[in-house]
């Protein structure tokens, strides 16, 4: 329970006690512990949704860009599966440049929770670092983090002995999680599907939640001693 409460950099057992739940058998472990089983595959009717930041940019007179830009975010959230109603306003319409002529450009964020196109069966689950954060996803990773590599693959829908993976965050720091309530912290949105347990005659790496051992900053591994970091738990399997 200690590990988890400088991991977090709280105090509350609470919350401790929540982030140790689905990847770590439903207990606290301390370091060096072994993996502990990985979560029964969620239900169908309990799996979230994928929610994507989407832009839209316009220019010309104020109102000209504005409605421009809600109109390129849209047709770009429909590009990508969703439908408009799936979307909302995030953040702007914003003025992000004045142009010499008077006129300006215009930037809007749209949040859209559903079901997008993805194109393929399977997709690569990346990782990615930002001064004390480090992000799991196969989707766009967000302005300002640092590619650092794969970590494997994903399935795009549900698979026999499989189960969806979810990113999730907790004071600024994301994780990966199969808990589709994020052990009791912010949802961010779905990654995928992983097995549940080491497919049989498939190659498969593991997908480990770890621990950096100078700041208890969360992040994810495939190899087998958290890269010399703390060891949690094992989430699941990946495609190599």
């Amino acid at each position: 329970m200690r590990l988890f409460r400088r991991a977090i950099g709280r105090s509350a057992a609470a919350l401790a006690t929540a982030l140790s739940l689905t990847a770590f058998g439903g207990t606290a472990v301390a370091a060096g512990a072994a993996p502990a089983s990985v979560a029964a595959p969620a239900a169908t009717a309990s799996v979230g949704p994928v929610k994507l930041y989407v832009k839209g940019f316009g220019s010309g007179p104020l109102n000209v860009a504005e409605q421009s830009a809600r109109q390129s975010g849209l047709d770009a959230a429909v590009a990508r599966g969703f439908a408009r109603s799936d979307c909302r306003v995030s953040a702007g319409p914003a003025v992000v440049n004045s142009l010499p002529n008077g006129w300006v450009q215009v930037h809007i964020e749209y949040l859209c929770t559903g079901e997008p196109n993805v194109g393929s069966p399977t997709f690569v689950l990346y990782r990615y670092h930002k001064k004390s954060d480090t992000l799991s996803t196969p989707w766009d990773a967000p302005v300002g983090y640092d590619l650092q590599g794969p970590l494997g693959t994903l399935f795009t829908a549900s698979n026999p002995d499989t189960m969806p993976l979810y990113l999730c965050q907790v004071r600024g720091d994301h994780f990966a999680t199969t808990d589709v309530g994020c052990e009791g912290q912010t949802y961010v949105t779905r990654l995928g599907w992983l097995y549940a347990a080491p497919p049989a005659g498939t190659p498969s790496l593991p997908l480990l939640r770890c621990l950096r051992k100078e700041n208890r900053q969360i992040f994810e591994s495939h190899q087998a001693d958290c890269e010399g970091q703390i060891m949690g738990g094992t989430l699941g399997y990946l495609l190599p």
